[in-house]
């Protein structure tokens, strides 16, 4: 692995990378084991545009955020640290929140956490998306929030509920959850406890009536059986860091969550955990420690609630804070905040550097073109048609594609006026701009 300090990682990552920024310390608990934890903040213009997602946008933060966190220059490399002990028969899970079909965690930003996971190699072979399971509560919810269910189709990204026929809740597995009232006895989902190896936690940007904020701790409500049935007095504390405690030590393999992230693409700050969004802070969130990314996405909320006109969620939140504390001892609100603001993932390189890896035939073209590109490595790649103001003009091809040459097969959309253009490829943590004219 090539592992880089902190400085030549923002030196790499070049004018897009702000630099670090420290924790104010807003209501800092006990550290655990006196360390703060990192927790990446990217953030990213373009990431959205209205209310639509730039995926490739949003590839280059997750690329550039797992490496910021990791330290390491490599993507599949990176991802791969996050994993002891991952094989090539591994299975990696992705919780994902679709109880909110208004404001999920959106299937593009997942999509690119996917293709992260692809570029691990394992005897040079890359990682298997069959191991790779995208779930949720159900089926149904999943389907609402633009999931396509796949349960047993080899070669493909598997998605599907605990509600899925032959899924259903582990009752070999007992979680004893604490409660102000009482313990009371819940389930977790089959796919947490005997389907996956390692678990990403990826929740939403929300405000919650019951637990001041549903963030990546809260998300596990849609893990376990009768989330509804626990008391939610008292902001559901302790009734969260006590279920996620019992997920970590008591469901096998122990300690099986390996990373949290926040879709903070968009939110609702002020009428969650229902709604519509009402701010889009264009963010991404990611830590390997659930406090401290729930402790900064509580700071982001009251960032939004205040350009909203709106009076901050007050500290403490009751069930961030008695996580970081004895018995659950989950994590620490001491953060060591690593920024990064509009990355590029390297520079973008024109022309004749371009020509050796993407070539556009004919060029001059009318109603239609060949684009030939050539990968050194598998990557996702994205291709769109650029006008010379940056502005994407249309979406050519997104996918996730293997080593060697590719051709695309491209018809101009109606309505493009003719002009000079750039198509636009992004794949292996790079952008490749090749110059081409459109004639009518």
């Amino acid at each position: 692995m090539n592992r880089i300090s902190r400085r030549e990682f923002l030196k790499y990552l070049g004018s897009g990378a702000l630099g670090l920024a420290f924790n104010p310390k807003l209501g800092r608990s006990s550290e655990i084991d006196g360390r703060a934890s990192d927790v990446v903040q990217c953030f990213h213009t373009n990431a959205t545009s209205g209310s639509n997602i730039n995926e490739p946008v949003v590839q280059i933060m997750m690329d550039a955020s797992i490496m910021a966190l990791t330290r390491i220059n490599d993507v599949g490399e990176a991802w791969k640290s996050i994993f002891p002990g991952i094989t090539s028969s591994s299975v990696i899970g992705i919780k994902v929140n679709c109880i909110n079909s208004a404001l999920p965690s959106h299937p593009a930003f997942v999509n690119c956490i996917v293709n992260g996971l692809r570029q691990m190699r394992f005897s040079g072979n890359p990682f298997n998306p069959y191991n790779i399971i995208i779930w949720d509560r159900t089926d149904s919810e999943l389907v609402s929030c633009g999931y396509t269910i796949n349960y047993n189709n080899p070669g493909q990204v598997r998605c599907f509920g605990t509600d899925h026929s032959g899924v259903g809740y582990d009752n070999t597995c007992t979680l004893t959850i604490q409660t102000a009232s009482g313990t009371y006895t819940r389930y977790p989902s089959r796919i947490l406890s005997q389907m996956i190896d390692y678990l990403i936690d990826v929740a939403v940007l929300k405000n919650h009536s019951s637990s001041q904020v549903t963030l990546c701790l809260k998300n596990h409500y849609g893990s376990i059986n009768n989330p509804g049935g626990l008391p939610h007095a008292s902001y559901c504390n302790p009734e969260i860091p006590s279920m996620n405690q019992q997920i970590r030590d008591v469901v096998t393999p122990n300690n099986i969550q390996k990373l949290f992230i926040i879709d903070a693409l968009f939110g609702n700050v002020t009428s969650g955990p229902g709604g519509s969004p009402n701010c889009n802070p264009k963010k991404l969130i990611m830590s390997r420690d659930p406090v401290a990314c729930d402790y900064r996405g509580w700071q982001v909320i009251n960032i939004e609630r205040q350009g909203l006109g709106q009076s901050p969620i007050p500290w403490p939140v009751y069930h961030i804070q008695t996580a970081s504390q004895s018995p659950y001892n989950l994590g620490t609100t001491d953060i060591n905040l690593i920024e990064i603001n509009n990355p590029q993932g390297l520079e973008e390189i024109e022309n004749s550097q371009a020509d050796r890896l993407i070539a556009v035939r004919p060029n001059p073209f009318r109603k239609n073109g060949t684009i030939e590109f050539m990968l050194e490595k598998d990557s996702p790649v994205y291709i769109d048609l650029i006008d010379q103001a940056g502005r994407i003009v249309d979406n050519i091809y997104k996918g996730y594609l293997l080593k060697g040459r590719h051709r695309i097969e491209y018809v101009i959309k109606k309505g493009v006026p003719q002009g000079n253009y750039f198509v636009k490829l992004y794949c292996s943590g790079k952008n490749y701009l090749k110059k081409v004219t459109i004639i009518n």
